[in-house]
C-alpha cells in the first residue's frame, strides 16, 4: 500500500475540519498552533511552508495532539506554551492558561511604576506571566512573586530565566505573605487570586474543571477566601502611598470594595471589556 504524503496545508485544512466537525471552538487557530508546536517553528512560518512534505512521525505526533485535544486538554497544555501580552511563557497543568482578563491588572500597574513605584509583589503568581509583564514592561521595578505550589514556581523560574530577569524578579514557594519577612513592604501588590466559588467549580467548561488547578481556581464557598487574607494582609506590607490590584470574578466587585474600605484603603473599580467589573484597586493613605 502507498503510504499517503502530507502538506502542511492539506493537514490544516483536514485538521480544521474534524475539529469543526466536533464543535471546538477556533479550530483554524488550534490547528496551526498544534502543528507549529510540532514543526517547532512559529504559527505565521506555516505559511510560508504550505508545500512542504511532512513526515510521519510528524503527521502521527500531530495527531496525537489532536487527540488530546478531542479529548478536552486545554492547546495551551498540549503545546506548553501560553501568550501573555508581549510574553511567550512556558505553561503546565501545574499553572493556570494566563487570560486576556489578567492582562488588565498589568495595564493598571503599569502607570503605578511610571509614577514612581519600584518594588511589586504577585501573589499567587502561577507561572509568573504577571510578575514577569511587570519586569519585562517596567524596567525600573523589582518584582517578588510568591505561590503556595512549588511546582508552579518552578514553572515560574523557568519563565523568569527564559525572558533573562533573574536580577529583578525574586520568586518565593509559600502561602501568600507568609515567605516574606513581617517589616517588607512593597509599592504595589497585585494578584489573581483563586476567585472561583468551590460549588461553582463544575459548572465550569471542561477544559478549565478537569484540567487546570483546583489550587489555582478554588476561593472557598463565596469565593473570597483568599482574596480576604489578601486584602488583609495587604495594609501590614504596602508601602504608604502604595497600591494593592486584585482580579475578581464578575459578581464580586462590591465585596471586595467593602473589604478595602473596611481597612481604611481608598477603592477605585475597573471594568473588563466585556463591562464587568473586573480590577478592584486599593490605596493605602
Amino acid at each position: 500500500m502507498t503510504e499517503v504524503t502530507w502538506k502542511t496545508l492539506d493537514l490544516i485544512n483536514e485538521a480544521t475540519q474534524f475539529l469543526a466537525s466536533r464543535e471546538i471552538e477556533n479550530p483554524r487557530l488550534e490547528t496551526e498552533l498544534l502543528l507549529a508546536a510540532v514543526l517547532g517553528i512559529r504559527r505565521i512560518d506555516l505559511y510560508l511552508q504550505f508545500e512542504r512534505i511532512l513526515q510521519a512521525g510528524e503527521v502521527e505526533t500531530f495527531r496525537a495532539h489532536v487527540r488530546q485535544r478531542l479529548n478536552g486538554c486545554p492547546v495551551q497544555y498540549i503545546t506548553g506554551e501560553a501568550g501573555f501580552r508581549l510574553l511567550d511563557l512556558e505553561v503546565t497543568p501545574a499553572v493556570l492558561i494566563p487570560r486576556p482578563e489578567t492582562e488588565l491588572l498589568v495595564e493598571h500597574a503599569l502607570p503605578l511604576a511610571e509614577q514612581g513605584a519600584t518594588t511589586a509583589l504577585d501573589l499567587c503568581c502561577g507561572s509568573g506571566a504577571i510578575a514577569i509583564s511587570l519586569a519585562t514592561e517596567a524596567t525600573s521595578l523589582y518584582v517578588t512573586g510568591s505561590d503556595l505550589s512549588s511546582e508552579a514556581i518552578r514553572v515560574a523560574r523557568r519563565n523568569r530565566d527564559r525572558h533573562d530577569l533573574n536580577q529583578r524578579l525574586h520568586l518565593v514557594c509559600g502561602d501568600l505573605f507568609a515567605p516574606l519577612g513581617a517589616d517588607v513592604r512593597f509599592d504595589m501588590i497585585i494578584t489573581n487570586p483563586p476567585y472561583i466559588g468551590s460549588a461553582e467549580i463544575e459548572d465550569l467548561q471542561p477544559e478549565v474543571r478537569d484540567h487546570e488547578p483546583r489550587l489555582a481556581l478554588d476561593g472557598g464557598a463565596d469565593g473570597l477566601d483568599v482574596v480576604r487574607r489578601i486584602v488583609a494582609g495587604a495594609v501590614d506590607h504596602l508601602t504608604p502611598g502604595g497600591h494593592v490590584l486584585i482580579e475578581v470574578g464578575h459578581t464580586q466587585a462590591e465585596q471586595v470594595v467593602d473589604l478595602m474600605s473596611g481597612r481604611q484603603l481608598e477603592v477605585t473599580v475597573h471594568e473588563d471589556l466585556a463591562d464587568i467589573p473586573r480590577i478592584v484597586i486599593g490605596r493605602l493613605g
